[in-house]
């Protein structure tokens, strides 16, 4: 696929990841995402207590060197983001409604990664929002390795060492921490 095609074809998985429904897209260099180990320093001292207890999560994950290895080798991003509606300053129900939409921001960034993959990006990966939510308790807390769910269970943008406040702001998308607002991003790295 020569780069006209190649941008085309991007684009049109622009176009589809809105009629998806996502709120906002942004198509990035990859160049542009910032990794900072600060990010993953927050994994380390387990403040979302996610640190060893999810296979989608660090140690688990590779380190940052890799993550920049990896980073390197993909061209282009999509970078997206969903923003449900909160009607309630109840701190629990804002949690929920964060865990059913990081669910439905993984089940959507699967379905562009397959779409991709179709349109002929077969090593496009997507990266989510948070911890992995897709089994109530991971199996890593019963010493096993191997994931059940290998063809839907992604790493978040934060665990793979990633600032999603900055590389969203230098795309130009806000992202906010404010009472009644919530932002969840992802990405879709594309070669």
């Amino acid at each position: 696929m020569n780069l006209s095609q190649k941008l085309h074809s991007i684009l049109e998985l622009d176009i589809y990841s809105k009629n998806m429904g996502f709120n906002q897209t942004c198509l990035v260099l990859a160049k542009d995402i910032l990794l900072d180990e600060r990010v993953r320093m927050h994994c380390q001292v387990n403040l979302c207590g996610n640190y060893h207890n999810n296979l989608m999560c660090p140690p688990f994950l590779p380190s940052l060197s890799e993550i920049r290895l990896l980073i390197k080798r993909y061209n282009f991003a999509l970078l997206l983001q969903l923003q449900p509606s909160i009607t309630s300053k109840n701190k629990e129900e804002t949690l929920e409604i964060f865990s059913k939409t990081a669910i439905q921001l993984n089940e959507m960034l699967i379905s562009l990664e397959r779409k991709a993959f179709a349109s002929g990006f077969p090593l496009a990966l997507a990266l989510g929002a948070g911890e992995c939510k897709l089994c109530e308790d991971c199996i890593v807390k019963h010493g096993k390795t191997q994931c059940p769910k290998p063809g839907s269970s992604r790493p978040s943008m934060e665990g793979m060492g990633i600032d999603v406040l900055q590389t969203c702001k230098s795309a130009g998308l806000a992202m906010h921490f404010k009472e009644g607002e919530l932002t969840l991003a992802g990405l879709l790295l594309i070669d």
